[in-house]
C-alpha cells in the first residue's frame, strides 16, 4: 500500500515541494466544488469557510483572525496548477540494472519488452528478488517503505558485502511518445541508506534532476511498487493508511485535506467556545479563597444571570491595596524601632546593680539616719511652703513649728547626712534606674493595631511602669525586652514581604481573572464564528461523500472482480467498499458476506491470511488500471504467500488479465504461480533469478 505521506519530498531530491498546494481552477474536484458552492444559496460567510479550508491554512487563519484572505483564496489568481492536465503518457519498464545494493554484488541486469504483459521472476528465498524491486523503487522515489521500519544495523549493512566499487540502481523507462528510452539512475555515495542523489538522462542526452520528470505527486498516488508487506498493512494495518492510499489514487486528497483541516478548525473553535465555562469553577474558587472586597465583587457578578465583562475588567484592573490605611500601618511598621538590645541590657545591669547597693545600705546607721534626714528634708519643706503654720502635720502638737524648731533641724540634718551619705546615694542610684527603666517602657505607638501580636506584647511591655521593685522590674524589661524585640523583627519582616505586593495578595487573583475575561471574548468570538464554519464544514462533508462514493464506485467494481476470480470457490463475496470518517478517525470499511449473510463488514474477523493477502490484492490492483496513471507498470514483491493452492490459480487468472492492459512484474519464490500460468495456458514471460555466495546473480529463461 502507497506511503502517502513520503513521495514528493523523496522524489524531488532536495527541492522545496508545497504538500498542499493551492486549489487549481483547473481542478476538476475543485472546480467542481467551487461551481456547487456558487450554486448552492449558501450564506456569504458560510461559503467564505468552504472556499478558505480549500485553499488551505494560511487563508484559514486569516479569516479567523478577521484578517483579508490571500487574493487567491478569493478567485483573483488562482493557484498553481497540479493536475495531471493533458493526455497521459504512459511509461513502461525496459530494463533495472543494479550493482552493489543488497543481495545484488557485481552488476545484474533485468530487461522487459516495453508495454502491457506479465513477467514472473521466480527465485529462492536470498537469491536477488527482493533487491531488483527495492532498487528499482529507490531509483525512482529515493526510498522504500521496508526502510523506515528496519533496525539500524539492517541500515548499516544495506550494502553488498561482496563488492565494493559502486552502489547504483538504474531503471530504464519507454515514455510513450518518446523516439529513445529515459534513464533513472540513482548512486550511493555515503554510508546512509538515504545518501543517493538521482539523475535522469532523456532520450536525447541531456541530463536533468529527477524532479524534471514531474512525476512527485503520481509516486504518491498511483505508486507503481506493491510488496507483501504492503499488501498485508493493506487491510491489517492502520485504518488511516489504506483511506489516504484510495483518497490519493482518486484525486481526493485536497478535498480530504480541506475538510479535516475544516474540522480542526471547528474543534478549536469549540474548544475555545466553552474554554471559559470548563475554568469558571476554579477561578470562583480561588476568589472565594481570600477576603478581599474585590473578589466578592467579582464573584457576585460571574455569578449573576448577566456576564458584565466591562465591570469585572474594572475589577481586575485594580491594582491597588485592598485596605489603604492597613497599607499605612504596613509603611509605618517597616520603618519601626524598637529598644536595641544593648541599651535594655545596660538598665537591666543598672537596675540589678542598684538593687544590690540597696539591700546592702538596708538596716544600716546610715540607712536610718538617711530616713531621718528624708523626714526632716520633708518637714522643712512643709514649713517652707506654709511659714505661719506651726502645727506639726504628724503629730499634731500645735506651736511645735517655730524659728527655734528650724534652727534645731538645720543643725540636725548637718550632723546626719555625712552619716546617710552612703545610704542616700544608694537610694539616689535606685530611683535614677526605675527612671531610666520607666522611660524605656514607652507607650505603643497609637498606630499600632492592640490586637496584633506586636500590639499584645507591646501592652505588656508598657505595664512595667508600674513595677516599683527593682529586681522585678529588671527582670520584666528583660524577658518582654526579647519578646518585644522578636515580635518587632516579625512585624517588620511580614511589613515588608506584604509591601511588596501592595495589593495584599489580590495581583495574582487579579491576573487570573483578567485572563478569564480575554478567554470569555474569544469564546463569544468563537461562538460567533463556529455557526458559519460548523455549516460550512456539514457543507463539505456531504460533498465529500458523494464524491468520494462516486469515484470509489469503479474501483470498488473492479476490486470486487478480482475478488470474485481470486476467491475461487470460497462462499466469501466482498460487497463493496466505503470512505469514511476523517482526521484520526478515517477509514475504509470493506463490507463482506459469508455464505451469502449480508451486511458482515469485520473482514479481519472473516479472513485467513492467504485470503487477506487475496483481499489486499483485490483492493490495490486496480490501482494500476486507473485511466489517469502514468505509470503503465507494476512491479509485484512476493505477492502469493500464504495463499493455498486453488488462490494461486485465481491470482494467475488475475494477473494474466491486468497483464493485457499494464505491464506486471512479479518476484516470488514460490513456482505455484509459474505452475498455474502453464497449467491454464496463461500468456506469461517466465524467468528464474539465481545468486552464487559471492552475490554473484544471473537471470535464466523459464523456471529451470
Amino acid at each position: 500500500m502507497a506511503q502517502v505521506t513520503r513521495g514528493p519530498e523523496a522524489f524531488d531530491d532536495g527541492g522545496q515541494h508545497d504538500r498542499h498546494p493551492p486549489p487549481s481552477a483547473d481542478d476538476p474536484v475543485t472546480e467542481g466544488l467551487l461551481d456547487e458552492l456558487a450554486r448552492s444559496g449558501l450564506p456569504a460567510e458560510v461559503r467564505s469557510w468552504v472556499t478558505a479550508a480549500l485553499w488551505g491554512d494560511e487563508a484559514l487563519t486569516a479569516l479567523l483572525n478577521g484578517e483579508r484572505m490571500p487574493d487567491a483564496a478569493q478567485g483573483a489568481t488562482p493557484g498553481p496548477d497540479t493536475s495531471p492536465g493533458g493526455p497521459v503518457r504512459r511509461a513502461y519498464l525496459t530494463g533495472i540494472r543494479v550493482q552493489g545494493f543488497r543481495g545484488i554484488g557485481r552488476p545484474a541486469e533485468l530487461t522487459f519488452p516495453p508495454g502491457p504483459g506479465l513477467t514472473v521472476i521466480v527465485g529462492r528465498n536470498g537469491s536477488g528478488k527482493s533487491s531488483f524491486a527495492e532498487a528499482a523503487e529507490a531509483a525512482l522515489t529515493g526510498r522504500n517503505p521496508r526502510w523506515d521500519a528496519m533496525p539500524t544495523g539492517w541500515r548499516d549493512g544495506w550494502r553488498n558485502l561482496h563488492y565494493d566499487e559502486r552502489t547504483e540502481a538504474t531503471v530504464d523507462l519507454h515514455i510513450a511518445g518518446d523516439d529513445g528510452p529515459t534513464r533513472v539512475n540513482r548512486r550511493w555515495t555515503g554510508e546512509s541508506v538515504r545518501s543517493a542523489r538521482g539523475e535522469v538522462v532523456h532520450p536525447d542526452g541531456e541530463t536533468s534532476p529527477l524532479r524534471t520528470l514531474a512525476w512527485g505527486e503520481h509516486l504518491v498516488r498511483y505508486r507503481p511498487f506493491l510488496s507483501y508487506d504492503e499488501l498485508g498493512r493493506t487491510v491489517t494495518g492502520r485504518a488511516a493508511e489504506l483511506y489516504d492510499t484510495l483518497t490519493a489514487l482518486l484525486g481526493l486528497t485536497g478535498l480530504a485535506d480541506a475538510e479535516r483541516r475544516l474540522a480542526r478548525v471547528c474543534d478549536g473553535l469549540a474548544k475555545r467556545r466553552d474554554r471559559p465555562s470548563r475554568e469558571l469553577r476554579f477561578l470562583l474558587e480561588a476568589l472565594q479563597s481570600t477576603d478581599d472586597p474585590r473578589a466578592a465583587r467579582a464573584v457576585q457578578l460571574l455569578t449573576a444571570s448577566h456576564l458584565d465583562l466591562e465591570a469585572l475588567r474594572s475589577i481586575a484592573a485594580d491594582d491597588g491595596p485592598n485596605d489603604p490605611a492597613l497599607h499605612t500601618v504596613l509603611r509605618r511598621l517597616r520603618r519601626l524601632s524598637v529598644p536595641e538590645r544593648v541599651v535594655i541590657s545596660d538598665v537591666v545591669n543598672e537596675l540589678r546593680g542598684a538593687a544590690m547597693e540597696l539591700a546592702m545600705a538596708a538596716g544600716t546607721k546610715g540607712d536610718h539616719a538617711h530616713g531621718v534626714v528624708r523626714l526632716l528634708e520633708q518637714a522643712l519643706e512643709h514649713h517652707q511652703r506654709h511659714p505661719t503654720e506651726t502645727t506639726c502635720p504628724t503629730c499634731s502638737t500645735q506651736g511645735a513649728l517655730g524659728a527655734d524648731w528650724v534652727r534645731r533641724a538645720n543643725a540636725q540634718l548637718r550632723a546626719l547626712r555625712s552619716q546617710a551619705a552612703s545610704a542616700s546615694a544608694a537610694y539616689e542610684r535606685a530611683d535614677a534606674a526605675r527612671d531610666q527603666a520607666r522611660f524605656l517602657l514607652a507607650p505603643a505607638p497609637s498606630w499600632l493595631p492592640p490586637e496584633s501580636e506586636l500590639g499584645q506584647v507591646w501592652a505588656l511591655w508598657e505595664s512595667g511602669a508600674d513595677i516599683t521593685d527593682l529586681g522585678e522590674l529588671a527582670e520584666h524589661v528583660e524577658t518582654v525586652g526579647r519578646k518585644l524585640r522578636a515580635a518587632a523583627v516579625t512585624a517588620r519582616r511580614d511589613a515588608t514581604e506584604r509591601l511588596e505586593d501592595p495589593t495584599g495578595g489580590w495581583a495574582p487573583l487579579a491576573e487570573q481573572l483578567s485572563g478569564w475575561l480575554d478567554d470569555a471574548q474569544e469564546a463569544i468570538a468563537a461562538r460567533e464564528a463556529l455557526a458559519p464554519a460548523e455549516a460550512a464544514l456539514n457543507w463539505l462533508s456531504e460533498q465529500a461523500r458523494e464524491l468520494r462514493s462516486q469515484q470509489l464506485g469503479p474501483v470498488a467494481t473492479q476490486a470486487e472482480q478480482v475478488w470474485f476470480r481470486l476467491r475461487q470457490e470460497r462462499h466469501i463475496d466482498l460487497q463493496g467498499m466505503r470512505l469514511i470518517g476523517r482526521g484520526a478517525r478515517r477509514r475504509v470499511e470493506v463490507d463482506v458476506s459469508v455464505d451469502g449473510v449480508e451486511d458482515q463488514t469485520s473482514a479481519p474477523g472473516l479472513l485467513s491470511q492467504g485470503e487477506f493477502q487475496a483481499l489486499a490484492l483485490s483492493i490495490c490492483l486496480p490501482r494500476a488500471l486507473v485511466d489517469g496513471n502514468p505509470f503503465g507498470f507494476l512491479v509485484l514483491d512476493d505477492p502469493v504467500q500464504a495463499m493455498d493452492t486453488e488462490t494461486v490459480e485465481g491470482l494467475a487468472s488475475v494477473l494474466s488479465e491486468v497483464g493485457r492492459h499494464r505491464q506486471l512484474i512479479v518476484f516470488t519464490h514460490d513456482t505455484r504461480l509459474s505452475d498455474a500460468l502453464r497449467r491454464l495456458g496463461l500468456p506469461a514471460t517466465i524467468r528464474t533469478i539465481n545468486r552464487d555466495a559471492m552475490s554473484n546473480v544471473w537471470v535464466t529463461e523459464g523456471d529451470g
